[in-house]
Order: C-alpha cells, then structure tokens, then sequence
C-alpha cells in the first residue's frame, strides 16, 4: 500500500500531490495548484511533475486523477488548478489526448457560498488584484485583511474554474449537495457524520466549513444583501466580509483529514486554528484529553502566526509537520516555530518539512539561527527541507512511491 505526500515548489502558495492505493494501481489527488502571479507553479511544477507521473503509469491515455481539491479559492491556491483546466480545455480544442483525466474537484467558491453574484464591485475585480486595486474599487474594505482581500480577488476564478469543470465534464463537488434550494453543492462538515469512503480504501473527513455556521451566515448574507438592494449602500455587505465568524472568506477554507491503513494527512488550507480544532472536536477525533496525533499536518496558511497557536500544536500533535512558503509575508513565521517548540518540548520523535530553505526577507538566515538555537538547547528533531532544484519533496507513511 502507498500514502504519500508530495510537497511541490509553489514559492508563496501550495501544492501537493497525495498519492493513495497500492502500488500496481496508485491513485492520485491534487490539492491546491500554487500561484500564478509572480510564480508560475503550473508550468514550473505541477505540469512537469504530472508529465513525469504519466510517462511511468500512463504513456499512451491521459494520467487519471481521482480528485482535484482547491482548499479555498486564493489565487496561491488556486492559479495552477485554472491553468491546468485551461491546458486540458486547449488539448480537447485540438483534438489532442490531455496531460490528465479529472474525475472530480472539489472547492467553495464565493459564489457558491453566498448563492449570488450581485455585488458587481467584486464580480469585476481581477484574479491576484492588490489591495489597492480592491481599495480603489471598494473603499470600505481598503483596512481589509490580506486574507479576505486575496480571496476577494479570486471571486472570478472561482467562477471560471466552474465554468471549465462544467465544460470539461469533471463532477463538482461530489456527493455533496446544495445547504438551501437553488444553490450550488457545497463542500462542508454536515451536522452528525461527514466520513466519506472515497477511493482504494481512503476515508476522508470533512472537517470545515461547518454546515452550522454556513447556514448563519448564508441567513445573514441574505438579509444584508436585502438591505443593500433597498438603501444601494454596499457598505451593508462590506461589513458582512469583514465580519470574523461569518464572512464567507473565513468559512471558506476546506479541512480534512486523509486516512488509510491508520495512517492519516491533515490538510488545513488557510483555516484558522480554532475551527480545525472544532472541526476535530464535532468529528470525535480528540481523544479524552481533546488532542489528536496524526502523520502529517499540513501547517495552517504557510505558516502565518495569525492562523494558530501554541495550543493548537500541543492539541494536534504530528509526527511530520508540513509548511509551504518562501518568506513572502514573513511566512513562515519565527514566532510559529517557537510555538511548535514549546508544544513538543517533551519530544523530538518528529520532522518539520519545508519547500524552501532560501526566500525573501532573509528566509535562510531566520530559519538558521532558529535551527541553531534549538539544537544549542538540546532539541533533536528533524528539519527538512525540498532539494534546492527539485521540483518536489515526498513524505512516504506506508510504501515508498516508485514513480
């Protein structure tokens, strides 16, 4: 059997393969594409790894890809995924055989989440707009967070990433269903149990977004967006984006933990500590001290300290801790690896792995002194990090993958 995760260079973003089933039949699935802007993760990473993957398993058909998952739609995220639609659409424009087969994707968009794209200040706004593109377009969200604000300007992505998936026949969304009539199937954590047996033996748990949260919101979006209509002040919906529990960019992120063979990958996109940890809680996955140990977690939004806490790692122990960035935005946090110290002050039994040693705002330099540090107070626990022209780093938890 085969449960492996594979860590691609995305700079800022991420994306990862997760790689399932055995080894004479492995089954793959895509989570998040990286950015497009700045960095090309499609065309630097992902396309030249699936080619790799293809001419092993699949030489004369497109390479089946069990599912695509966008953890949230943030162009970091979710650029590559796009590209990769764009390049399918093009090969079956020319009668060509694509690069892959996509059976199924799964994400939240925000028209999905809100049912609606009546607010034309953010249907216009372009993919990877800055915050002063959306301040000069809206100025009521010019002192938004650089998280709302990057997932406000993935309001067309989103849209467009639909629109292919539609055109190229990929299942969205798949098997869940709409939270209120006329609205579109989205990906969450019903109330009672959200296990899903997905593939060769993997179980997936959708931890978050929460179908009880989701309700509220989308109750208070409706009637805010009445009030908009009645006064025209888009400011009443500005103040529903900003609003910390029920923006639908904070309920955006997908979380789930992958399982097979007892072993499990917690993926957490960019959600915020406290509802991976209600997402666990509400699943029954803590145990009696409300703590869990898995393989793999990947590390909340890059590592950004404003995503968890020293509570959350002594909560979810894991025995390989996982973070894609490249010091853009200060990411990873040093303040983030000392909270992943204090929690594990009583163990070294683990790894942290990242996608790059080197990045801006003096990457290498931040995590050498935090290195030494540590082992200057005795910490013996691993640090890895993806070879300087590699495209990727894979964590193996059962066999290793021979492709």
């Amino acid at each position: 059997m085969i449960f492996s995760i594979e860590l691609l260079q995305a700079r800022q973003g991420d994306c990862l393969l997760i790689h399932f089933g055995t080894i004479d039949d492995p089954q793959i699935i895509i989570v998040d594409g990286g950015p497009g802007k700045h960095f090309n993760t499609f065309k630097e990473s992902l396309k030249p790894r699936l080619k790799e993957i293809k001419n092993t398993l699949s030489p004369n058909d497109a390479l089946p890809i069990s599912m695509t998952l966008i953890s949230h739609m943030d162009d970091d995220h979710a650029a590559g995924i796009l590209r990769l639609l764009e390049d399918i659409e093009a090969d079956f424009d020319d009668n060509s055989e694509p690069l892959v087969d996509i059976s199924n994707i799964w994400f939240n968009a925000f028209d999905d989440i809100v049912g609606n794209d009546q607010i034309p200040q953010i249907s216009t706004l372009e993919p990877g707009a800055s915050l002063a593109d959306i301040s000069s377009s809206i100025p009521a969200l010019s002192n938004a967070d650089e998280h709302a604000t990057a997932l406000i300007a993935s309001t067309k992505q989103g849209r467009n990433i639909r629109n292919l998936a539609k055109k190229l026949s990929i299942s969205v969304n798949n098997p869940f269903d709409a939270i209120s009539p006329d609205k579109l199937p989205i990906i969450r954590a019903d109330l009672g149990s959200s296990l899903i047996d997905w593939d060769a033996n993997l179980n997936i748990h959708v931890l978050h977004p929460n179908q009880n949260r989701l309700e509220k919101m989308q109750a208070k979006w409706d009637k805010d967006l009445k009030k908009y209509e009645a006064s025209g002040d888009p400011n009443v919906i500005f103040a529903s984006i900003a609003s910390r529990d029920y923006s639908p960019f904070n309920l955006a992120s997908i979380v789930c933990l992958l399982e097979t063979e007892g072993k499990q990958i917690l993926l957490t996109g960019d959600a915020r500590d406290d509802d991976i940890l209600n997402g666990l809680e509400e699943a029954d996955l803590l145990d009696a001290n409300g703590e869990i140990t898995v393989d793999v977690l990947k590390v909340p939004h890059h590592g950004s300290d404003r995503n968890v806490s020293r509570n959350f790692f002594e909560k979810v122990k894991a025995k390989h801790y996982v973070i894609s960035a490249d010091g853009s935005h200060h990411n990873p946090d040093k303040s983030m690896l000392v909270m992943i110290s204090m929690a594990t002050r009583n163990r070294n039994d683990f790894t942290i792995h990242m996608t790059n040693r080197k990045g801006k705002y003096d990457l290498e330099h931040m995590l050498q002194d935090f290195i030494y540090d540590e082992r200057r107070r005795g910490r013996t626990y691993g640090f890895e990090f993806r070879a300087e022209n590699a495209i990727s780093k894979t964590i193996n938890l059962l066999d290793d993958i021979n492709y």
